[in-house]
């Protein structure tokens, strides 16, 4: 009797830790396998998903407290699986130069993502061919506990792109009601719409098979891969390659947005397939092992149009707002005569000039012109009283034309440093107590305002933006012609320390335009030009790789290494004796104690 006793008592030690909870895991995986083969639905799949999931978080939990041998070999293998696929992961950048060009070349990682959704559309299109009823019969009769991770991954993402189907629109809609409504209380209209677009979509994912969804799709993915395929020089790249020793390549980012959207386009498919593919023409069957699987799916379908509603806007308002597009000046044109401003009005549409006539109001960026006999016109005065008073004949001089595209010029330059003070008043609230400084870029379409970037921050991901967007504050004429200004004298961004005031700023500014009016856009700036700008010191440094910024006086504002880009930085001057230090402040003193009756005792 005591020799059986000591062996309970010795049978923790016999056993390896955990034993028990291991052996009741898998008790509990058998007994899963055998109750799935007598589930009939995916209804029933879901209890035992989220009995699944129980026991995944008690075993997290428990491997937590005490580790697991079988986990712990399980992470390990899991490590080192995820290292093998180390030749997809690249080093990246940006290019801004484009000069010298960089072989064009996308990562091979996209096409095998491409094969890999192409063949998984082909699988579940065939895997629904053989069971129409439902594909569950593959778990069944294979591992149930598999097909059932799988179907939560399936059902994960189909809500999330119900989710992000459903509040994306409505994001667009609270920002539209925003600059209608202002900064009134929204909430009660947000409610209505959320509810409103919801119940309508299910409504229409009740009565419609999900197939136009579908087709969708797949016209979006070839309407990206048209717009990847031709060649073209962008203003901008995405840099990449495989490790230091492979070569540098470059992505247009209009490939890069075709492409995201192509893939994307490809994995909503073959989700929605993999999903719904058992009611893409006719209502559900009498014997659907999978309803609500098709279900879920047909929601998250019939989410997607008005998701690509959205998309479509911002491209639009992308495409039209970016920078390196050119819109026509407007000359508004007003006269006594009838026949005398439409005959004006031809000669400047002959220019490619946009045309405003009186009555119609002349807006402020607008050139006007009076068109008067020619006793009183002062098309040749030294300084005019604007609108300028023309005559016919004087519409016909090149002179005349030169005035006036020099006339709007200086109009939509006097609009972008209006703007660029706006932008530099409302970022400087930013300001963080250890220094930095900001970077302006607003000839970008992809910059959407001032990021700002702090000396103590070690985060090497893209600077935050700070105060409104470059479309809200700056118009689109001003934005282009800083396109022009920068891109002739071949700076990419502007790099502005704390402490520059704005009137010091449109100094180094005002250089630039200079630079730019005197040798007609065909000579970039350098240092030197900006010698004689008071109390700032302007650095020009050529971003690339293996060519960092380094400064011992000057803070070094963090870049990728692997990116191509022309930076103007402004910093504050420091003259010849100032440096960059850190605060004084020596721990290691000790007050001294007074001595008795220096306080009068």
């Amino acid at each position: 009797m005591k020799l059986l006793t000591s062996v309970f008592t010795l049978n923790g030690r016999v056993l390896p830790a955990g034993t028990w909870f291991t052996v009741a895991v898998c008790a509990f995986v058998i007994g899963l396998e055998i109750a799935g083969r007598y589930a009939a639905s995916d209804l029933h799949d879901g209890a035992a998903a989220l009995a699944l999931v129980g026991v995944g978080l008690t075993v997290a939990v428990r491997h937590r407290r005490e580790p697991l041998p079988w986990v712990a070999r399980l992470a390990a293998l899991g490590r080192r699986a995820a290292g093998s696929t180390s030749w997809l992961r690249y080093d990246h950048g940006i290019d801004l130069r484009g000069v010298p060009p960089l072989p064009r070349r996308t990562p091979p990682v996209v096409f095998v993502l491409a094969l890999v959704l192409f063949t998984w559309g082909g699988l579940a299109a065939g895997a629904w061919a053989v069971f129409p009823a439902g594909w569950r019969a593959v778990g069944i009769y294979s591992s149930y506990t598999l097909y059932l991770a799988l179907l939560l991954v399936l059902w994960g993402t189909l809500l999330t792109v119900a989710c992000v189907g459903l509040f994306v629109p409505i994001a667009a809609l609270d920002k539209w009601l925003r600059r209608w409504l202002g900064d009134t209380d929204r909430r009660g209209a947000e409610l209505a719409a959320v509810v409103g677009y919801a119940v309508g979509v299910a409504l229409v994912a009740w009565e419609f098979p999900p197939a136009p969804v579908l087709l969708l799709c797949l016209v979006v993915a070839v309407s990206a891969w048209a717009a990847y395929v031709p060649r073209g020089r962008d203003g901008a790249a995405l840099l990449w390659r495989g490790s230091a020793d492979k070569p540098v390549c470059a992505v247009p980012l209009r490939r890069v947005l075709a492409t995201v959207i192509g893939l994307t386009a490809l994995l909503a498919f073959a989700v929605l397939l993999t999903a719904c593919g058992g009611r893409l023409f006719a209502p559900p069957r009498a014997d659907d092992t999978m309803p609500f699987t098709a279900l879920l799916g047909t929601v998250a379908a019939w989410f997607l149009p008005g998701l690509l509603c959205v998309v479509v806007v911002k491209l639009n308002g992308a495409r039209r707002g970016d920078p390196a597009r050119r819109t026509p000046p407007t000359l508004h044109i007003a006269g006594a005569h009838a026949g005398d401003v439409r005959s004006a009005a031809r000669i400047a549409r002959r220019w490619g000039w946009a045309v405003r006539t009186a009555p119609q109001a002349r807006e402020p960026n607008h050139v006007g012109v009076e068109v008067v006999e020619e006793a009183r016109s002062e098309a040749t005065e030294f300084n005019p009283v604007w609108p300028l008073k023309v005559s016919l004949a004087d519409l016909q001089l090149r002179a005349v034309k030169e005035r006036l595209e020099r006339r709007d010029e200086i109009k939509v330059r006097r609009q972008l440093f209006r703007g660029l003070q706006k932008l530099f008043k409302r970022a400087s609230v930013f300001k963080g107590p250890a220094g930095g400084g900001f970077w302006l870029a607003p000839h970008w379409w992809f910059v959407e305002g001032v990021g700002r970037e702090d000396a103590d921050s070690a985060s090497e991901e893209s600077p935050p933006m700070v105060g409104p967007a470059y479309s809200r504050v700056l118009p689109r004429r001003a934005r282009q012609h800083a396109h022009a200004v920068l891109r002739a004298t071949q700076v990419d961004m502007i790099f502005i320390e704390d402490g520059v005031t704005f009137r010091n700023l449109e100094r180094a500014l005002r250089v630039l335009t200079e630079l730019y009016d005197v040798h007609g856009g065909t000579r970039r700036a350098e240092e030197m030009h900006f010698r004689g700008v008071p109390k700032v010191r302007a650095m020009i440094h050529e971003y690339e790789p293996g060519n960092p910024f380094r400064s011992d006086l000057y803070p070094e504002p963090k870049f990728d290494d692997l990116s191509r880009v022309r930076v103007l930085h402004i910093f504050r001057d420091r003259g010849a004796s100032e440096e960059l230090t850190d605060q004084p402040f020596d721990f290691s003193w000790t007050p001294a104690p007074a001595p008795v009756g220096s306080a009068g005792w």
